[in-house]
């Protein structure tokens, strides 16, 4: 190695040296080689401290050189995107488009997916508990428990694992008024704290003795946003006192900065469970024994010594046990997930799965984007030509040439990366609307693992972008480079572009088949008959900022009574009344057909309990039998009415009109089916059907201690005016009430979205990819016209007419277009399957959907190629021939 050598050479002139200025000195040549050899000591290691020195050297130097090329790169790059600002603007616009496309669809994936509770040590070992419950022959994941369930739970972890529960949090009301302000409330155990590891910002979290379940401790720890937001931050809140649904907390310690909570749904206020349930929630038992009482979500931390698969077994056989858990039985299996709720078992929600799906979109934009960008680089490569093949002439090395060409690129898509952070940051609050209305989230889109992914996948898209025409940029041939014209472009570069235009337009195809896909969808569901009036219904509730026991037990008799005088309300068609107004909520019970009264088979049904007039108040059509008769006396029979879906279930292909069936257990009084309805929704339009039947709201048999909800039919161009005038004739007739009043069309929106979304975001999606491959259409036959220039006016010249270069032109354009639509088409059969189950009533492969794209694409090709070609048909002869 020339290093070593020098080291050596370096050592032996100094020791030489030595030797003959002791030899100088009278010594013999033997005695001054033995006494220099003494004196310099170990060689070795001064030969390798020296060498050691001389490679950080070499290093310094060779990172210098490397900084100062790169500096020179960028000078050059930037320079050079001077000249062309036009095209430099464009590529930054289409690379902007597809990078903040995909950075607001991250920013969003990263919340939901990704990023653990802010502010929660350690969160790999926090697990979420679900129980994989049957129901009806199908199988469920439920998250939440009661609190049997929770302490069954947390016995069987055996001393491996710290338990904790909480219920997600809720609006609730500050104070009193109809207008009162609310905040996100979560009660939780005491321990909620200690398992997350969180520690209080000041005074502290509240102990297991307020926590206790049978004494009410009104405390409160509240977050560090509500400190500043609500109520001021400049001075300690601890022993400040809010009202939560008028019970008066005191609060006695702030979380710290960061921690919201372990939802996506940021807390603003922490309390024990009993001041908000009351000791005896829901009258015949305690809040803790009752199983109606529900869906609190248990999570565990593992301990060091612990082993997960043995935790996950000891939960199931606590949740089998007999009389615990809320729907557990012995088909229970306990499964841990992750503290991340989204990435829990069992099939994600709808929205969860478009959202996925439009990441995958989001990338399809971005290799559109890519796509075009390196058809505008291949056409701005060849105009340097003269100018690389100058440079490789001068002696630049391919290497240098290739690094300064795709640093141009890269410099392009950085600065597309800023474009594109501003729109991640508005695009990611926009999805998140769309997606998640119902959610406050914590955070800002803006994070910086998104600025991270955002700089990433520019370096990324630009470099490859770029590598490509930089490549064949340093391989021309340099004697007919250094003479030609621009119009000598070489042939298999014009493939290349028409690949690229290919490519754009098969994953155009693709994203516009899904968009009108969704869109068919969206229009199915809306169209789908759910067995509700859905424009027409209203529905009223009211509620009291004070408990009073007198007021509340007559309450529903006070409303009942005020059904005249709300049907005679202007625009007012019917109004009913309803233990439970559709998509609500449920209630459900075990039944026993007369058939088989003692079977094996478990059967559980929904039932409401409703007033004569809901089922033509709602639109739920009656198939056969009759409705429930007004004012039943004590003794009337005891009757029910039944859905197609119960009918089927208990008696198949025959008439359910008379027929018995028991409710609760096998021992119960027989219930006479009078009447079968249509099945109307119950959770969701896709749902399985379930076992839903409807008793009287006026007989005893089943006595609900809810108040019941007020049901108003009205024409959809009355409902504003309608509600308004039930809302005033609520709080006159019932003087404090606060009466809440929604449609059913709010109601259904969560239902309509996972469509709703997939038709905007998909269209929307779909719309930039065709204005992008529109631009790369256009912008590659354009070029293709530049550079054939000398062509067209020698055919011009030689007799061709104006109609014939225009069709060549045009069906050169059409011919790479229609490729790409065939192979675009074959891309959307293949992918079909990925949103076969986000679809309604329309098939994946939906042929009329596939040639309606087809179509618009090819239109929008041919008018893309037109302007161009009609440039050249009008192309004037003689300075055609003249240009180069």
């Amino acid at each position: 190695m020339s290093i070593q050598r020098d080291i050596d050479a370096e050592l032996h002139f100094h020791f030489d040296a030595r030797i003959d200025e002791l030899v100088k000195q009278g010594m013999v040549r033997d005695d001054a080689r033995a006494q220099a050899v003494a004196e310099f000591g170990d060689v070795n290691g001064v030969r390798a401290s020296l060498r050691e020195i001389d490679h950080r050297v070499a290093r310094r130097r060779t990172r210098l050189e490397i900084l100062d090329g790169i500096r020179q790169d960028v000078v050059y790059a930037l320079r050079s995107l001077r000249r062309t600002p036009v095209v430099s603007l464009t590529i930054i616009l289409t690379l902007a488009l597809g990078l903040g496309v995909n950075a607001a669809m991250f920013s969003l994936l990263d919340v939901i997916l990704l990023r653990p509770p802010a502010g929660v040590p350690h969160p790999q070992d926090l697990r979420r508990v679900w129980a994989q419950a049957r129901i009806n022959d199908g199988v469920r994941f439920w998250p939440g428990f009661d609190y049997s369930g929770y302490a069954a739970l947390a016995k069987s972890m055996d001393g491996q694992a710290d338990v904790t529960f909480y219920g997600q949090p809720v609006r609730r009301k500050l104070g009193k008024g109809e207008n009162a302000p609310t905040a996100a409330v979560s009660a939780a155990a005491a321990a909620y704290f200690t398992v997350l590891g969180v520690k209080a910002q000041f005074g502290r979290f509240y102990s297991a003795e307020e926590d206790r379940v049978d004494v009410v401790t009104p405390v409160a720890v509240i977050s560090d946003a509500f400190w500043k937001n609500e109520l001021g931050g400049a001075t300690s809140p601890i022993g400040q006192h809010i009202t939560i649904d008028d019970v008066r907390f005191t609060i006695i310690g702030v979380a710290p900065p960061n921690f919201t909570g372990a939802d996506l749904n940021a807390t603003d206020i922490w309390v024990p469970n009993t001041p908000l349930l009351g000791p005896d929630a829901f009258g015949d038992h305690p809040w803790y024994h009752n199983p109606n009482i529900n869906g609190f979500q248990v999570i565990v931390r593992l301990l060091p010594h612990a082993r997960e698969p043995e935790l996950a077994q000891r939960a199931t056989v606590a949740l089998r046990a007999p009389g615990i858990g809320f729907r557990q039985d012995t088909l229970t299996v306990a499964q841990f997930g992750s503290i991340i709720a989204a990435r829990g078992p069992g099939t994600p929600k709808a929205e969860m799965r478009v959202a996925t799906r439009l990441a995958g979109v989001a990338i399809i934009v971005l290799l559109i984007a890519c796509a075009n960008v390196v058809n505008l680089l291949l056409a701005r490569a060849v105009k340097r030509r003269r100018e690389i093949a100058v440079r490789l002439a001068l002696g630049i090395s391919r290497a240098r040439l290739v690094r300064m060409l795709v640093t141009e690129s890269v410099l392009l898509a950085v600065s597309a990366a800023a474009a594109a952070v501003i729109a991640a940051t508005w695009g990611g609050t926009l999805l998140r609307q769309l997606l998640m209305p119902e959610v406050h989230f914590a955070g800002s889109p803006l994070h910086w693992r998104v600025l991270a992914f955002a700089v990433a996948a520019a370096v990324v898209a630009g470099a490859l972008a770029g590598l490509l025409p930089a490549l064949q940029s340093a391989s021309p041939d340099l004697a007919s480079s250094l003479k030609a014209g621009a119009r000598d472009g070489g042939a298999h570069r014009s493939r290349l572009r028409s690949g690229l235009v290919m490519c754009q337009a098969a994953f155009s195809v693709l994203l516009l088949v899904g968009a009108v896909l969704f869109v068919r969808s969206l229009r199915n569901v809306k169209a789908h008959d759910v067995g509700y009036a859905v424009d027409h219904l209203a529905f009223a509730s009211v509620s009291y900022d004070t408990k009073d026991s007198a007021r509340d037990a007559g309450l529903s008799a006070r409303l009942r009574a005020l059904e005249p005088r709300i049907a005679a309300l202007p625009g007012v068609e019917r109004v009913a009344f309803t233990s439970m107004r559709p998509k609500w909520g449920m209630a459900w019970v075990p039944y026993f057909p007369d058939a088989n009264p003692t079977g094996s088979k478990k059967r559980e049904g929904f039932y409401t309990a409703v007033s004569p007039g809901y089922f033509n108040t709602v639109g739920t059509k009656l198939i056969r039998g009759q409705m429930f008769s007004a004012n039943p006396g004590a003794d009337a029979p005891y009757t029910v009415i039944v859905d197609q879906a119960m009918a089927d279930e208990i008696w198949p292909n025959q008439d359910p009109i008379g027929r018995c069936v028991r409710f609760k257990s096998a021992t119960e009084p027989c219930a006479t089916v009078i009447g079968l309805v249509q099945t109307a929704l119950f959770l969701s339009i896709t749902e399985k059907p379930t076992p839903h039947f409807f008793v009287s709201l006026d007989h005893p048999a089943f006595t609900t201690r809810r108040v019941p909800d007020i049901i108003v039919r009205a024409a959809p161009v009355r409902m504003a005016a309608v509600q308004k005038s039930v809302g005033d004739l609520l709080r006159a007739e019932l003087p404090g009430s606060i009466p809440k009043l929604t449609t059913m069309v709010t109601t259904m929106e969560p239902e309509y979205r996972p469509w709703q979304l997939g038709a905007t975001l998909f269209s929307l999606f779909g719309v930039l990819a065709l204005l992008v491959a529109g631009i790369g259409i256009y912008s590659s036959v354009s070029y293709a016209v530049s550079q054939r220039t000398h062509e067209f006016g020698i055919r011009v010249a030689l007799g061709a007419r104006a109609s014939d270069v225009l069709r060549q032109v045009v069906g050169e354009g059409l011919r790479t277009v229609a490729l790409g639509v065939v192979l675009g088409i074959l891309m959307a059969l293949a992918a079909g399957r990925l949103v076969a189950s986000l679809l309604y009533g329309i098939a994946p492969n939906d042929p009329s959907a596939i040639g309606a794209v087809s179509v618009v694409l090819l239109a929008i090709a041919a008018l893309a190629a037109l302007v161009p070609a009609w440039r050249a048909a009008k192309a004037d002869p003689v300075s055609a021939l003249r240009a180069d």
